[in-house]
Order: structure tokens, then C-alpha cells, then sequence
């Protein structure tokens, strides 16, 4: 909500202060939220919209059911060139990477993935149902993160990554008009794909999918 924003940056220069003040460094774990929202003064919601900011330029790292982590930030320069980039050729550049996720993925991923995209999947339906549709985008974003991580590959992870981030505007977009449900169905055809080492049938369900959300996104800006 706009009249939030405020609040969430001051919270966002909060936790960064806090980070360099205590000299926390990559891989330390932040204190309970609980604690962070009491000594930061805000509603824990407030909290975790900060959280999610700042985990998605790569400062923070949200580990489910493990706590808050720093993490090393994204390239700025290269953040800032995605930023001032046309959103259809970010996506056009995903695309190329998702496809090729959806041909390895199926071939490299362990049974530990499988449990996460399944995990994620579950959250995408929760938030779904409820229409809370950052926290949908948050899910989606694990979805995906985690089939990068099938791969094995650490520069497609990355590269795929910051991908992620610079089309988080346009998401939001897109999620405010498309069935969210909808959207889980085509994931749940990936999973299905990628849990029996199909990659065929995940590459066709990945292009489908981002044909849809390229559609729906220019759709929105029309």
C-alpha cells in the first residue's frame, strides 16, 4: 500500500544500519523478528516487507523456518542497467534462462528440490486463496529460485536471480490481473515435469506460462 512506503524505506535503512553498526558479516543470522520489530518499533507486517525488499537485491537472505541471513548484495551497476531496461527485453532474456532450467532441471534435480518446489508450490495455493498477493510473488519467486538451484549451475542461479528482481514491478502487475490460481496450475505442471525428469513437457509448460505473463504484463500497460 503507497501510504506504507515510507515507513517500509525507513525500516529498510533500519536493518541496513544495523547490519554495518553490530558488523554483521555474510552468512550471520539477524536476531528473531520478534526482536526486530520491537527494536525497530514496527509492526512485525511492516517488518517483513522490508525483509522482503532487501532480500530481493541479494542483502538479506529469508531462509524458511531458519531465520534472516545477510547476504552479498547484487552487482549495483547491474541492477541499475536491468532497472533502466525495457521490461520486454528483461523478459525476453528470462525466457532464454527459464527455458534452459526447464531442460536441465528435470535432469540434475535431488529429491531435497523437489521437497522445496513442492513446499513453495504449497505457499503459492495458500497465498492464492487469500489473494495476499506480495506474499504469492514472494513464493513464486522461491519457486523459481529453487528450480534454478536444480541445475547446478551457479552462474544460471545467479544470472536468474537478478532477472527476478528487476521484473518484481512487473509481476506485481501482472498478479494483480491474472487468475493466481491459474498461475499454480501451470507450476504444478513444471513440478510434475521436473519430478519425472521430463524436460520436454517442463520446457513446453515454461514457455506457455511466460507467453501468458508476457500477454497479461503488456495487457496491464495498454
Amino acid at each position: 500500500m503507497p501510504e506504507r512506503r515510507p515507513l517500509v524505506d525507513q525500516v529498510i535503512a533500519g536493518l541496513t544500519e544495523l547490519i554495518e553498526h553490530e558488523g554483521l558479516q555474510v552468512g550471520d543470522r539477524l536476531p528473531s523478528e520478534p526482536r526486530l520489530a520491537a527494536r525497530l518499533g514496527v509492526a512485525r507486517s511492516t517488518l517483513r516487507e522490508a525483509i522482503r525488499a532487501l532480500s530481493h537485491t541479494g542483502r538479506l537472505e529469508a531462509r524458511r523456518g531458519s531465520g534472516t541471513y545477510v547476504s552479498v548484495p547484487v552487482d549495483a551497476e547491474i541492477d541499475a542497467r536491468l532497472t533502466d531496461a525495457r521490461v520486454h527485453e528483461v523478459f525476453e532474456v528470462r525466457r532464454a534462462l527459464e527455458v534452459l532450467i526447464a531442460e536441465v532441471a528435470p535432469l540434475r534435480r535431488t529429491d531435497a528440490h523437489v521437497a522445496q518446489l513442492r513446499a513453495a508450490l504449497d505457499d503459492c495455493r495458500e497465498h492464492a486463496g487469500s489473494g495476499d498477493v506480495p506474499a504469492f510473488i514472494d513464493a513464486d519467486s522461491r519457486f523459481h529460485k529453487v528450480a534454478g538451484e536444480a541445475t547446478g549451475n551457479a552462474v544460471l542461479v545467479e544470472l536468474n536471480s537478478v532477472l527476478q528482481r528487476s521484473l518484481e514491478p512487473a509481476l506485481v502487475a501482472v498478479a494483480g490481473v491474472v487468475e493466481l490460481h491459474r498461475a499454480t496450475d501451470r507450476h504444478q505442471v513444471l513440478l510434475d515435469a521436473i519430478v519425472g525428469r521430463d524436460p520436454a513437457t517442463a520446457v513446453a509448460a515454461t514457455r506457455a506460462h511466460l507467453d501468458e505473463t508476457v500477454a497479461l504484463y503488456l495487457a496491464s500497460r495498454a
